[in-house]
């Protein structure tokens, strides 16, 4: 009927023209496309024999294909089975994070399955994409994606058959394992340990520190599928600096010892990138700044108040309350914080408080007088005493932003005012005014000369504006927040010496180094057991990767080209994966929702953009050939 109703309009209804027949013929064809839409016409796909129609089977190829007590591993019958299937015509893949190729090579086979995920669907789409209608899943049925599986399965086109390799078997094994670092030693300290098993009820869990066992006892297991997180108490060793910790899970008959030990590091006595007040001449501004720095940072915070001539005294959150600590500990602390404030210091000082402004990649520097500041690299005038009011206006400053809205009227003096010999360099958002009138002058120099990025504090009083509670007490926060944000904008200052991104790697993760920016041509050594891993140049300020490594302790060396060592340590490859974590489940073996609606080998044209775009052309051409014609 529709092919009959164009061309009895252009023969009956319009005016006779001779292209008429081509006319009729264009509206029907356009008619019969909108008909196939709204009927939504099944169309067969055309036939490929490199892609559709092809059958695949995904091997899985994940550490969890290893567990077992026989034998023959799950690993080992796959393999087999896939050969065989290979002689029958299938196209062979393997699967765990990604898709790979099969045959493998025989080292490949040796070495056995790598992967630490098991995520089928990514595997699954890639099949759609190739045209592949059937697959076949040889896995021991540990998949992590499981419910995006349920999904992928309604809109892919692929029917899935699966067959298992494997039993579930008896395992316990550490999952996830941290320390928090110690105040000092011998302090009491507490380890999480995530574990999971199957099979068993309790195993035996160890935790030792430098191959020394601090922890024994036996833990009860979490029911397959799920993860019980433990918090155990360990006594900090009498040393201080980086120590290594171990977490041993032991079951008798353990199946899978790959996720059995579990690596972690902690500081003893100082922690690492925290905030650092060192004062040389305590007064009121360091109980209020450190809390304060502690707060808009987010870091842990500790101070150290001079008490003696190589004695000092604690403050803060990061440590408790002790006995004075030596000039050892300071410098330590130092080396390691992420901001270091240096309050109270002036021109009568030693080589050991130069290497603390040496050290200082971020800080806050507060001297006491000129020839502080002078020491420190700034030039300025002998200090003015008398009270130096806040102006109400903000000077251009990055610093700027975190003051707006802040009221500046009415905030308590400062004294003892630095006024720098090149005032232009300061860039201070608040300028001061002495008893509030004459000339206005800096009360912070922002210094970037030189590869660090310091804060000057140019006055003296700040902690009174704290003290008040109100508007005071909010542009106190306001000011040293503005500054934190400065000082920490430059992300290239994160890193003072040169070492691994982390202490501990995962499995199959590539290993990366920070080297400061400021740093020359290094050569970098990474041994294992004796034996030499890597051996390659690193330059500074770039980052860079090392590849994967095998798991294991690892040390490092980094060593100028002139042979001067500059920095050693260690790291670790962690063993341990989640592979066996999921339980043993074979899912609904059944063909795809997505084949079940529209059948194996039919294709829905309202999914296609095309036969829309071929109406609008057809009725486009329909009308200028009617218009070329002389119809309206």
């Amino acid at each position: 009927a529709l092919l009959l109703y164009p061309y009895w309009v252009y023969r009956r209804v319009e005016l006779p023209v001779s292209s008429s027949h081509w006319l009729a013929f264009i509206r029907a064809t356009a008619l019969l496309i909108i008909l196939a839409l709204l009927f939504d016409l099944q169309i067969p796909p055309v036939s490929n024999k490199d892609t559709i129609g092809e059958r695949w089977v995904l091997l899985d190829a994940s550490l969890s294909m290893l567990s077992g007590n026989d034998e023959l591993t799950a690993w080992d019958k796959a393999v087999h089975r896939s050969n065989e299937l290979v002689e029958e015509g299938w196209s062979v893949f393997t699967f765990s994070e990604v898709l790979g190729a099969f045959p493998l090579s025989q080292s490949d086979l040796e070495l056995g399955p790598q992967g630490v995920n098991t995520f089928l669907v990514p595997a699954l789409i890639s099949a759609a994409e190739a045209g592949v209608r059937s697959v076949h899943i040889l896995s021991d049925l540990r998949f992590e994606d499981r419910v995006a599986l349920r999904a992928a399965l309604e809109e892919l086109p692929i029917d899935v058959t699966y067959e298992a390799f494997g039993t579930e078997v008896v395992n316990a094994g550490v999952s996830e394992f941290e320390v928090e670092d110690a105040m000092s030693p011998g302090t009491t300290i507490f380890s999480e340990v995530e574990i999971h098993g199957s099979g068993a009820d309790s195993a035996e869990l160890t935790i030792r520190i430098e191959g020394v066992e601090a922890v024994s006892q036996r833990v009860s297991l979490p029911e397959i599928g799920l993860v019980s997180l433990l918090q155990v108490p360990i006594l900090a060793p009498n040393i201080e600096g980086r120590v290594r910790y171990t977490a041993h899970l032991k079951l008798d008959g353990d199946a899978f010892p790959s996720d059995d030990e579990a690596v972690a590091y902690g500081v003893v006595g100082n922690e690492e990138n925290s905030v650092v007040l060192v004062s040389l001449r305590p007064n009121w501004e360091p109980r209020h700044l450190l809390s304060v720095l502690g707060d808009v940072t987010g870091l842990p915070t500790v101070g150290y108040l001079r008490a003696g001539s190589d004695q000092f005294v604690s403050i803060g959150t990061a440590l408790a309350r002790s006995v004075p600590v030596d000039t050892t500990r300071v410098r330590r602390a130092v080396d390691e914080a992420a901001l270091v404030v240096i309050q109270g210091f002036n021109g009568t000082l030693n080589s050991w408080t130069l290497g603390l402004l040496e050290k200082s990649m971020r800080a806050i520097l507060i001297p006491s007088d000129s020839s502080g500041a002078a020491i420190a690299g700034l030039s300025t005038e002998a200090s003015r005493g008398g009270e130096w009011y806040v102006s109400s206006e903000l000077s251009p400053s990055p610093l700027s932003v975190e003051l707006v809205g802040a009221t500046l009227l009415g905030l308590p003096p400062l004294t003892d005012l630095l006024i720098p010999i090149n005032s232009e360099g300061a860039r201070s958002p608040l300028q001061v005014q002495l008893r509030g009138t004459g000339s206005s002058e800096a009360v912070l120099y922002l210094d970037t000369s030189g590869p660090h990025r310091r804060i000057f504090a140019l006055a003296s009083g700040f902690w009174r504006w704290s003290a008040r509670d109100g508007s005071a007490e909010e542009t106190y926060r306001r000011l040293w927040s503005g500054v934190t944000g400065w000082l920490f904008a430059d992300e290239k200052l994160l890193a003072r010496e040169p070492r691994p991104s982390k202490w501990v790697f995962q499995r199959k993760e590539p290993v990366t180094w920070i080297v400061p920016g400021d740093s020359s041509v290094m050569n970098l050594r990474v041994m294992k057991d004796d034996s030499l891993i890597t051996d390659t140049v690193m330059s500074g300020g770039i980052s860079s990767a090392t590849g994967f490594l095998s798991p294991g302790l690892y040390s490092y060396s980094f060593d100028r080209l002139a042979g001067d060592l500059v920095r050693e340590g260690r790291f670790d490859v962690e063993e341990i994966s989640g592979e066996m974590i999921p339980p043993r489940e074979e899912p609904e073996a059944r063909r795809s929702l997505a084949l079940i609606g529209t059948g194996d080998s039919d294709w829905s044209i309202r999914t296609s953009s095309w036969p829309y775009l071929l109406v609008i052309i057809l009725l486009c051409a329909e009308w200028i050939f009617r218009r070329r014609t002389g119809l309206r």
